[in-house]
């Protein structure tokens, strides 16, 4: 590079002209003052580690010279990793439940907009300017709230509302029953409505009009959603199934397992024993999580070879293929790129990781060895599906290890730092285990 350029480019840095978004990297505290002090509203990249969407995101798109141009005009710009430090805190003040996720919040810390996902940069480039808008808006959340009880009865109303809430990552669970309720029936799968399911789908639950809705108007739904009225209807089971463990309620638990029961069976379907087996273990009762996990291994997980999982996963991508040309234009273009992703190796990754956990889970709570060799079969099933996995080579070392075959477990151990450190993965506590191993601790 000539001098003169070299120059010219560094006169371009000094001067702010950045090929990307410029993040600032102190605290949170520190971002705010900025705000305050520019009188910038915040943009916040929320992301984690193992979010591949973040990743392509902070590679193709933040790294745009018009993004970066757009965003650090506008905007103090900052990121925060949602597993780690102040992150854990911003994301759960913030109610971010997905990744990766985009706040924009005004110099006080009030949230104003948000949105998430990949995204291409002529879209990105348009939420900024949406945000705009929203932290323009004459009308904040607070008028609404107070016209609800009026209005609650106005169809017009209520949409905006729930566009409003949504908009700002607020629950509108009971707010959509209520505008589905004021709807005749044939209007309830209008493009609207489309749209609330596709934005506010975490929010639904089995016990509500909006799942009923989506029930019975499936037919209506396929055309615009495809394969998604079921995964809108896998996730209000989700959703319930959680409300049910964390409430330790076993009758809501019952109508989970009769509403999963009722959803068209794919690979990646919940078993019933698979639901008992979460729910006992997310309300620790180690001795039914035992038992269930123990019937959903060897009459589930166990009767399927690695063979069948490897063809499972090539026949979804097929039927993929068959249908991407239907949905192009109806569905998102980043979901259809997420969905293909996860087809791909979805009974893979559905089998080999259900196998590891329940085993590894087994090794830190279990001592009878008749069970703990139940643990090492199931870990071995892993292995011969998905080769090669350090994190379940280390399960089948430490269950080896528990049941006294040293010489075996540190063989395998050592494989599992092996690979980890050729895809360069964190091998440490590999390490540490091998340690211990090797002096008998």
């Amino acid at each position: 590079m000539k001098p003169l350029v070299i120059i010219f480019a560094l006169f371009l840095s000094l001067m702010g002209f950045s090929q990307g978004i410029e993040f600032e990297h102190g605290t949170w505290e520190k971002v705010l003052e900025k705000a305050k002090q520019t009188q910038k509203p915040i943009f916040v990249d929320v992301y984690t580690s193992w979010c591949g969407p973040c990743k392509k995101m902070s590679k193709d798109i933040f790294s745009l010279a018009e993004v970066g141009k757009a965003y650090n005009t506008g905007f103090v710009c900052y990121q925060i990793d949602a597993e780690k430090g102040e992150g854990i805190e911003i994301a759960k003040k913030y109610n971010v439940t997905s990744y990766p996720t985009y706040l924009f919040i005004a110099a006080d810390g009030t949230l104003f907009s948000r949105s998430g996902g990949y995204m291409e940069a002529e879209k990105f480039i348009d939420i900024s300017k949406n945000a705009f808008i929203d932290l323009n808006d004459p009308k904040p959340l607070s008028e609404w709230e107070k016209e609800y009880p009026q209005k609650k009865n106005d169809p017009a109303f209520m949409s905006d509302y729930i566009d409003k809430r949504l908009r700002l990552g607020k629950s509108v669970t009971s707010l959509f029953d209520e505008y589905l309720a004021l709807l005749p029936n044939d209007q309830r799968a209008s493009d609207k409505i489309i749209q609330f399911y596709q934005r506010g789908s975490s929010n639904i639950k089995i016990n509500s009009l909006a799942y009923k809705n989506l029930q019975d108007n499936a037919i209506l739904f396929f055309p615009k959603l495809g394969g998604f009225v079921y995964t809108y209807l896998a996730s209000a089971i989700s959703n319930s199934f959680k409300l049910a463990s964390e409430t330790k309620d076993e009758q809501l638990l019952q109508q989970v397992v009769a509403a999963n029961e009722r959803l068209p069976k794919t690979p990646q379907s919940k078993t019933k024993e698979e639901l008992y087996m979460n729910y006992y273990k997310q309300t620790n009762d180690f001795a039914k999580y035992v038992n269930y996990a123990t019937i959903y291994s060897n009459t589930s997980l166990m009767t399927i070879s690695p063979d069948s999982v490897a063809k499972i996963d090539k026949k979804a991508l097929e039927q993929f293929e068959l249908i991407k040309s239907q949905l192009v234009g109806k569905v998102d273009s980043t979901q259809l790129a997420q969905l293909k992703d996860y087809l791909t190796h979805a009974s893979r990754n559905k089998y080999s990781e259900a196998l590891n956990n329940i085993a590894w889970e087994f090794f830190e709570k279990v001592t009878d060895v008749k069970v703990l060799e139940d643990a090492l079969y199931w870990s071995k099933r892993s292995l011969e599906i998905y080769p090669d996995n350090h994190m379940f080579i280390d399960t089948y070392a430490n269950l080896l290890y528990k049941l006294g075959h040293k010489e075996e477990a540190i063989t395998n151990e050592t494989e599992a730092i092996r690979i980890a450190k050729d895809v360069k993965a964190d091998s440490k506590v590999y390490e540490d285990t091998l340690a211990k191993m090797k002096s008998d601790k």
